[in-house]
This record gives C-alpha cells, structure tokens and sequence, in this order.
C-alpha cells in the first residue's frame, strides 16, 4: 500500500508555481497521440483534486472580483468536465446560487424531443474536436442575465477554440430567445494559458500561471485505430 505523499502517476512531472498559491502543483508530462502529429503537455488535470480546486478556485474568484466589479448580474459559465469542481468553488467563494454549464455532447435529461437544445463544434489541443451543447435550463440562466454578460471559468487556454465555441453558443442563444443584442463575454478567467495563440478572442484571458509550450513531433499512422475502423481513410488516388 503506497504512502499518502507518494505521487499518484508514474513519469516525470513539471513543477507549476502559481502566485499566491504556497505549494506547487505538480503535472505529469503526457503524450497525446494522434495520426498527423503527437503533442506532448505537462497536463493540468483537475478532476478529483479537491484541495487544489480549492485553493486555486479562491484565487480565480479574488480576480473576478478585482477585474469586474459588479457582478451581481453577471452569469457564471463553465464547461464540463474538467472545470467544473474548479466553477463550483468560483462561485461559492461569489456568492452565486446557480451558474451555466454547457456539456460535452447532448444528454438524455435534456429532453431534445421537446425542450430547446443548441450544439455547436469546437477544436481543443487536449481533446480534438468536440461539441458543446446548451439546453433549456442553462439558455433560460444566459439570457435572464443579459445585462451583465458571461464569465467563462477554464482550466486551461490554449488556442483559444473552446472560447470561440462558447461565443457561438452565446450568439445561438440570443437568436433563439430573439434579444436585441448578442450576450456580450466579460471575460475568461483560468488557472493557466499554454502554447501561442492565433486567434484573436473577444473577451481578455485572466490566468493565475503560465504552462510550458506544448511539443509537437510527427505522428504515427495506427492502423487499429477505433476511428479508422469505424470510418475507414478512402483508398489514396
């Protein structure tokens, strides 16, 4: 049986010091594998880490507050899944009751047969492509609180295509409940940014750290790949 202090992933880890944080967090360095290109990433995984969501959620909220300072009407976003404990703990430390989530794919409990759903696509370094869908409670939460705008909670921006995601869930939703104007994003606030992005965000990026560059090197065609037996390639010309 290993020790309590003993950790709990094997390999070489990356020491990441956030200000105002007194320990460092410590992050395995992880290969994400893929056909046209591998990227290697020290890989901030906050799920299951009660204390760091903890403590790095009481550090995202100080700078909500200090970058927006009435945000009594102002709606509380987060994706699932891996932001989600550190978007609880954010808004408990606000003083909100409820926030908007939107989810990784459409769900049974959202009744897309007869309730209003809107999905949407979006690219991720850490996940590839993805969807991101909004149902009716979390478009009624959005668009009651118009007046203040969004604020998105993350664990990481990279390239900035989870954000851009958003918007377009933010636009769809306005249009479906027919307001004057788009609901407008306040600001995106993370517990760290990684990697050079090139795309231009509506919305300023507030993190507590920086990760290192992610590293990129040729991929490896696999053959048994669950995607290529699903969706063959077709045969080369």
């Amino acid at each position: 049986m290993g020790k309590l202090n003993e950790p709990l992933e094997s390999g070489e880890c990356f020491a990441l010091t956030v200000p105002g944080l007194p320990y460092p967090l410590d992050l395995p360095w992880v290969w994400l594998r893929g056909e046209e290109q591998d990227v290697r990433i020290a890989s901030l995984n906050l799920v299951g880490q009660v204390r760091w969501n903890r403590d790095l959620g009481q550090l995202l909220a100080a700078r909500v507050r200090a970058a927006v300072p009435d945000f009594s009407r102002v709606c509380l976003m987060t994706v699932v899944e891996k932001a989600l404990q550190l978007a609880q703990v954010v808004a408990s430390e606000l003083e909100m009751t409820d926030m908007a989530v939107a989810y990784n794919r459409v769900k049974p409990h959202m009744e897309a047969s007869g309730r209003p759903v809107i999905q949407v696509g979006a690219d991720s370094i850490t996940s590839g492509l993805k969807y991101l869908a909004l149902y009716e409670r979390d478009i009624n939460l959005l668009t009651a609180r118009v007046g203040g705008g969004v604020v998105l909670i993350d664990d990481v921006v990279t390239t900035g295509g989870t954000v851009l995601g958003l918007v377009d869930l933010l636009e769809q939703a306005a249009r479906l409940k027919s307001l004057p104007r788009p609901i407008p994003l306040r600001g995106v606030f993370c517990v760290a940014e990684e990697g050079k992005r090139t795309r231009l965000l509506p919305a300023p990026v507030h993190s507590l750290a920086r990760l290192p560059d992610p590293v990129i090197r040729a991929g490896a065609r696999r053959s048994n790949a669950l995607q290529g037996k699903l969706w063959p390639r077709p045969p080369s010309v």
